[in-house]
């Protein structure tokens, strides 16, 4: 690590806020431990109060939990007032929560391509939206968007509605950096490949949600805390470096 940012007694984070949405497993949960680790308050969000209660008993005075669905515009923007109100400001926004509904176009219910998209792009749009004023009031934030290898190599037939969700992620956050770098706003894209994570859960169909679970749980996956490492190394760089995208892949393909 960079002796600018090391000298902080290996908390590089201290004094900082974070939010995290989908904090109550996987990606999030993982994120969420690495950032509390790294010296910064996390605002932990999700629908999950009971994840989030125990995940915040584990974390100490170093999190804070607050319970939302962030695909309902208004409890996301709260969620983001709820931050700024309770720690005084949001520096670190991470954008994880997110669906797969797998399904081919010609015969998914269109009903899931909008349920993925409002919470894998418009979530984050929204989330981003609210977050802005108070970073570019301070002249410095980061926002980090969770993305995935599906946005631009989809793993097969069936993936194009949450391909198409985290391709979607790509153009905004480039958007976002042209809009925010003159205000000292970092906007980060981090592409995992499949990761051992609970998101097969919330399929409905359960012969789809046993394939998913089956593809996310084989040996040599990638784990949720190599995802939060990528994330901590972003938001630790010196303010003048923008990380823009990290591409991570297990090291062994089936």
């Amino acid at each position: 690590m960079r002796t600018e940012q090391a000298g902080q007694g290996g908390r590089p984070l201290a004094g900082q806020v974070a939010l995290v949405t989908g904090a109550s497993s996987g990606i999030g949960a993982a994120t969420a431990r690495a950032l509390a680790g790294a010296g910064a308050t996390v605002v932990l969000v999700a629908r999950r109060a009971e994840r989030l209660a125990a995940l915040c008993a584990e974390l100490g005075p170093s999190a804070v939990a607050h319970p939302a669905d962030v695909a309902v515009e208004e409890q996301a923007r709260a969620a983001v007032a709820f931050a700024e109100g309770r720690c005084g400001k949001l520096d670190i926004l991470v954008n994880n929560a997110g669906i797969i509904r797998p399904g081919t176009v010609e015969t998914q219910d269109p009903r899931e391509w909008r349920a993925t998209f409002e919470l894998n792009v418009l979530t984050a749009m929204v989330l981003a939206q609210a977050a802005i004023p108070g970073m570019r009031a301070r002249n410095g934030g980061h926002i980090v968007n969770i993305s995935s290898n599906a946005a631009k190599i989809p793993g097969g037939a069936g993936q194009a509605s949450y391909a198409a969700s985290k391709y979607a992620l790509t153009a905004l956050s480039s958007s976002l950096r042209k809009e925010l770098g003159a205000a000292g706003i970092r906007v980060t894209l981090i592409e995992p490949g499949t990761t051992v994570t609970e998101v097969a859960e919330s399929i409905p169909d359960p012969q789809r949600r046993a394939a998913l679970d089956r593809h996310m749980h084989r040996e040599h996956n990638l784990e949720a805390e190599d995802v939060a490492a990528a994330v901590l190394y972003a938001v630790t760089q010196p303010p003048r470096v923008n990380v823009n995208e990290i591409w991570l892949t297990p090291t062994r393909h089936p």
